[in-house]
């Protein structure tokens, strides 16, 4: 049985031999082998990296994406788009920088990697537009669609005591 996420593991010994040395990844997974489970995610994750080679590390960038489809916040129309995250990570033998992962072995595992970055960018709320106009909290209508003349004044019925409060200037 062939193991699918072997292409997300690098030979890390053999890109660091040669500082300067690049390697592209351009890969499609279906969600399951990665352990992507979100009730969002409506097809397969999509990874454009590239790796360069650096004298005490990798670097990785680019980006992870994945369509994905839900229910507006707002106003409960579903919609759909896809997923970008973009991936700027370093990987190093010695751990320098604060951000930067230990690179531990030969191999170069960037499956949790993928698999955080788009679990991360698929968590995001989503709404239609950024104008969308959402719901009335009290009738109900699609206030995008149709006006309606409830009051949704909010109070805080904690304060009232203080309603008929005068003060002297």
């Amino acid at each position: 049985m062939s193991d699918p996420l072997r292409p997300l593991r690098v030979n890390a010994v053999e890109l660091l031999r040669q500082p300067g040395a690049t390697q592209e990844l351009t890969l499609a997974f279906e969600a399951e082998p990665l352990g992507v489970d979100h009730e969002r995610l409506s097809g397969d994750v999509d990874v454009d990296l590239s790796l360069e080679a650096l004298n005490d590390g990798i670097r990785v960038t680019g980006t992870v994406s994945a369509p994905w489809s839900t229910e507006c916040r707002r106003c409960l129309a579903n919609i759909s788009g896809i997923a970008v995250a973009e991936i700027v990570e370093l990987y190093q033998r010695e751990v320098v920088d604060p951000d930067a992962f230990l690179l531990e072995a030969s191999q170069l595992d960037l499956s949790s990697m993928v698999r955080e970055a788009i679990l991360l960018e698929l968590d995001l709320e989503r709404v239609c537009r950024d104008e969308c106009a959402g719901l009335c909290p009290a009738c109900g209508i699609d206030r995008n669609e149709a006006e309606c003349s409830c009051d949704t004044t909010v109070t805080d019925n904690r304060w009232s005591a203080l309603d008929g409060l005068v003060l002297d200037d």
